[in-house]
Parts: C-alpha cells; sequence; structure tokens
C-alpha cells in the first residue's frame, strides 16, 4: 500500500498523540548518544586530545589489542554459561508454578526479587555470601563436611562467582515471560494429546515448547543483552579481578575510556559490543524461527 493511501482512525490519532512524546525522548536519549560514540569510535579522543579523526584506526587496534580479545573470550563465556543456568532454571521454575500448588501466588512475588534489586546491591550480596569467614556459602560447606573456598580470589571461582550472581538476578525474568506463556496456552490441546495417549515429555515436546517459541526467544535475547552488557555485578563484585580473570568486555571498555581516558577507543570498543549483541539477535531470531 502507497504511504498516500494510508489512512488512520481518530482512534489511531489519539494513540500516536499519547506515543509521540514518549518516542521523542527515547530516541533522543538513545539515538543521540549512539550517533556521537560512533561518530567518536572514529577519532583519537583524550583528555588531552579534542580528536582528530583517524579512520578505522580504533578498530583495528581493538583486533590486535591482547586485553580486548581476552576479554572478549570471557564475555563469550560469562554470557554462555548465564543464560544456560537463568533459561533452564527459569524454565524449570516457569513449570513448576505453572502446576496448581499451594503458595504459588508468595512463591511468584518472591521470585522476582533478585530482578528488583539494583545491580550494585547483587554484587554486595554475593560478595557477602561467598565471603571466605563470613559467606553463607562456605559455611554451608563447613557445615557437611565439605572443603570451603576463597571463591573470589581464584580466578576459575572468581568466574563461577560473577556467573552465579548474573543468573540469580536474570532467572526472575525468564520465569515471568516463560510463565505468562505458558499460562497462555489452551488446555484442551494437552487434553486431546492425553487422548490420544501422549505422555508427559511428549507433550512438552510437542506442545509447550512450540507455543513458548516467541517467549523462549525474547527471553535469549535479553539473556544476550543483559549479560554482554553487564557491568555494575561484576564491577561491585570483583572489579574485573583477581587480574584480570572476570574482566569481561563491558569493564575492559569502561577501563579504556574512563580510567586510561581513551575516550576514541572505548568508543570503538562500544560499538563493537552492540554489533556483536545485533549479530546475536539476528541469530536467535533463525534458530528459532
Amino acid at each position: 500500500m502507497k504511504l498516500s493511501k494510508l489512512k488512520f482512525s481518530s482512534d489511531d490519532k489519539i494513540a500516536y498523540t499519547f506515543i509521540l512524546p514518549s518516542f521523542i525522548i527515547i530516541v533522543s536519549m538513545l539515538g543521540y548518544p549512539m550517533i556521537f560514540a560512533f561518530n567518536q569510535s572514529f577519532q583519537d579522543v583524550t583528555v588531552f586530545n579534542e580528536g582528530s579523526y583517524i579512520g578505522l584506526t580504533n578498530y583495528i587496534n581493538a583486533f590486535q589489542d591482547a586485553a580486548f580479545m581476552g576479554s572478549f573470550g570471557r564475555s563469550f563465556v560469562f554470557v554462555g554459561f548465564s543464560m544456560i543456568g537463568a533459561f533452564l532454571i527459569g524454565l524449570i521454575i516457569a513449570l513448576l508454578l505453572n502446576r496448581d500448588i499451594f503458595g504459588r501466588g508468595f512463591l511468584r512475588a518472591l521470585i522476582i526479587l533478585p530482578f528488583i534489586v539494583s545491580e550494585v546491591s547483587v554484587g554486595v550480596i554475593w560478595q557477602w555470601l561467598l565471603s571466605p569467614q563470613l559467606g553463607v556459602l562456605n559455611r554451608m560447606l563447613s557445615a557437611v563436611n565439605l572443603p570451603t573456598f576463597r571463591w573470589l580470589s581464584n580466578p576459575f571461582l572468581a568466574m563461577v562467582s560473577i556467573i552465579m550472581a548474573n543468573t540469580w538476578r536474570l532467572t526472575p525474568f525468564v520465569v515471568l515471560i516463560l510463565l505468562a506463556g505458558l499460562q497462555g496456552i489452551d488446555k484442551s490441546f494437552y487434553e486431546a494429546a492425553e487422548v490420544a495417549g501422549a505422555n508427559h515429555w511428549q507433550k512438552f515436546k510437542s506442545i509447550t515448547l512450540p507455543m513458548i517459541k516467541p517467549m523462549m526467544l525474547v527471553t535469549l535475547v535479553y539473556l544476550s543483552f543483559a549479560s554482554f552488557n553487564q557491568f555494575s555485578v561484576i564491577f561491585s563484585l570483583t572489579g574485573g579481578g583477581p587480574g584480570n580473570a572476570t574482566e569481561v568486555i563491558a569493564l575492559n571498555m569502561y577501563q579504556n575510556a574512563f580510567q586510561h581516558f581513551n575516550y576514541g577507543y572505548g568508543s570503538a570498543l562500544a560499538i563493537l559490543l552492540f554489533l556483536l549483541n545485533v549479530a546475536l539477535s539476528l541469530f536467535y531470531t533463525k534458530v528459532l524461527d
């Protein structure tokens, strides 16, 4: 249909009128910084240099920077395990809450708490949980005569720790989205499958999964974005340490831009992170289509 032939009803015009202010605010708050960062990524901008265009030098330097490439690999480990953990745990909890169990409303309210707590608070909470002397986790291990660990001092365990903290924070979102999808499935589908002799796994594979596929796409895209852009939880929990064992892309970008004051290079890393998020979103859409 040609644009000239498009007609809007009075209700449409009223709706667009109410949406327009919010749309303008969102575009101005997100669009301008993105354009500014994109332009700055092609410049040599530091605290001592106002900026001169250097073409693709910042991007070339990024792929030659061992620190960035290391953070790139660690980001995939962090994001991959965070997504798997949050999605599987969230799916299991959503399936349980979709049943008629006692205290279901209270459990829903309890499960959402990690998601509404600020990210810095999540880092502080997990610092307390993982404390070598006073941490709840080590006390639980001691209670059953298992060895305790210095979770945040060991490079491997530090990575495990930030994955656990991120998974704990993101799981409630998965539960809410998938539970909404599960509750929207018509019960008659399951009744017909039972008449046909389908078992629980067959009903889950043939009815539940296909019906909640759009919700699965939403959760995967969000988990990817939230994990790749995660900064506050990691910064407040480990600061990227010990050494650089938990330094992911977002922390590397922060250090270059705001600790080394190399704003042009930091902007280039931000653009690369944005492109990575877009590419992964397209991949998820293709796989689940």
